[in-house]
């Protein structure tokens, strides 16, 4: 239940609108490869959201279509997000850097939502298919 629900918030960040990265700070490692995200996904400060979470409820079809889309734009199939809060950040990691282009160049830490927010709501554009709340 924790990973769905950590999909559903997903999906719901993702209807907050053209200003994305301005209200999410879903911070992930950019750098670190997958056997690393398996290892910080066993700590309690980074939890690992995959992709196919967000098509849960969806029919058979429409999620292969969602999935298959966002597969094509290249971007990661899952996130492994800092959740617990970063002491003396205002509990983000990178949402506190006043150069907004490096919330999302693939280098270090990244918001996902500044790095690939535009190939999560193409995915469902490109199908026809709401993004689920």
């Amino acid at each position: 239940m924790t990973n769905i629900g950590a999909g559903i918030g997903l999906a719901a960040a993702i209807t907050l609108g053209s200003g994305m990265a301005a209200y999410a700070h879903e911070c992930y490692n950019a750098n670190r490869s997958e056997k690393g995200n398996a290892g910080a996904g066993n700590s309690q400060a980074w939890f690992t959201v995959y992709f196919e979470e967000l098509t849960v409820g969806l029919d058979e079809a429409d999620a292969e279509c969602v999935t298959d889309a966002y597969a094509s734009t290249g971007a990661p199939m899952s996130f492994t997000i800092h959740v617990k809060g970063a002491n003396g950040q205002g509990g983000v990691v990178a949402g506190n850097n006043p150069h907004d282009a490096k919330a999302g160049d693939g280098k270090g830490i990244d918001e996902i939502f500044a790095a690939h927010g535009a190939d999560l709501v193409y995915a469902f554009d490109s199908c026809g298919v709401d993004i689920p709340l």
